[in-house]
């Protein structure tokens, strides 16, 4: 029984660090565009899981604990 697709753990170590700052998700998107749209998607529910985002005035995302 499979389980999902494969999260990239690279991939989710970069929005991670994108994270530790304010940014809007267009930014996240910018950061990995050299990977397919399917994997970010992935790798961002990811990182959702793990951690509680944070928004700000401007909507642009970021967490605390990283």
């Amino acid at each position: 029984m499979n389980s999902g697709p494969a999260v990239d753990s690279k991939l989710v170590k970069l929005i991670e660090d994108c994270l530790r700052k304010p940014v809007y998700f267009r930014d996240i998107i910018d950061a990995t565009k050299e990977h397919r749209y399917r994997a970010v998607l992935l790798a961002w529910s990811e990182v959702r899981m793990r951690h509680q985002l944070e928004r700000d005035e401007l909507g642009r995302f970021w967490c605390s604990a990283l």
